[in-house]
């Protein structure tokens, strides 16, 4: 039987701990990849509007003395769907999605995949919403000035970067929603690998998070989503969730919904799941 010196014992030890802790950081992990896209055949007439005169009363009926916009694109058929379509509102968390797209695409442009150290900041950031690491990133970046350059590569066109607050950075729906596209589905700067990364990310999300986009979507339906809540001066609690939603034959939509002026999270969150059920009642119709 071969001995080893107590000195080499304790290199393949430390080799071994190194490679533990690396696949612990989801290094080892399957090759992560994105939604598949829309086949060809699915191309064709717009889905019936969700936003139905009816529903957007009710909707709006709801959410009176609230700011309350949506937008949702269909990839599968290149269709628009809208509710109080212009109206500018405050990100809350739902730039943490436009931060990691901004870490992942530094990742890329250096030739490599995200490191420990920047997946370590991204995940918490995304599934627990920990302001932190977002804050960490945001800095590494550039701050407003930098994220302002990363969202243009994106084709963020009507969103304004805030610093150092970086929750109060302006949109509106539409940007977001193409945003999200871009994201995970392509015609943006990130190439397939990270893209399949920003998907893995926001599909792990922490149970109590779970609310927003994935409302009255069917189980056999894959959902990433980044929600954003949180209170402030200007617009009282925001209740805000961007997202994608996968059609198990390809391609998706991606939606985003944003309300605020509640007095707490507890009493925005019920109006964002009804205008997510409202969506998903329609678009994940067989």
């Amino acid at each position: 039987m071969r001995r080893w010196s107590a000195p080499t014992r304790n290199r393949v030890a430390a080799a071994v701990a190194a490679a533990v802790a690396t696949c612990s950081a989801a290094a080892c992990l399957p090759p992560p990849t994105p939604p598949a896209k829309a086949p060809p055949s699915a191309a064709g007439t717009c889905r019936p509007d969700p936003f139905t005169s009816d529903a957007a009363r009710f909707l709006n009926t709801w959410g009176a003395g609230h700011s309350l916009t949506v937008a949702v694109f269909d990839d599968r058929t290149g269709c628009w769907y809208h509710l109080n379509r212009e109206r500018r509102v405050t990100t809350a968390s739902v730039v943490k999605a436009e931060i990691m797209a901004g870490a992942l695409l530094s990742a890329q442009n250096a030739g490599r995949s995200l490191s420990v150290r920047e997946r370590n900041l991204v995940s918490p950031m995304i599934r627990e919403s920990a302001n932190a690491p977002a804050s960490t990133l945001w800095v590494r970046l550039g701050g407003a000035a930098g994220m302002d350059r990363i969202g243009r590569t994106f084709g963020l066109e009507a969103t304004n970067e805030t610093s150092p607050t970086w929750g109060l950075t302006t949109t509106t729906a539409e940007d977001q929603a193409r945003f999200i596209h871009r994201l995970v589905q392509g015609d943006g700067p990130l190439n397939e690998a990270s893209r399949g990364e920003a998907w893995r990310f926001l599909q792990d999300i922490r149970p109590d998070q779970r609310w927003g986009v994935r409302s009255g979507v069917p189980a056999t339906w894959a959902v990433g989503h980044k929600n954003g809540f949180a209170p402030s001066r200007c617009c009282g609690w925001r209740a805000n969730s961007v997202g994608y939603v996968a059609d198990p034959a390809g391609g998706g939509y991606a939606i985003a919904i944003f309300t605020d002026g509640w007095p707490n999270l507890a009493r925005g969150i019920p109006l964002v799941d009804a205008v997510a059920a409202t969506a998903a009642t329609t678009l994940t119709a067989t």
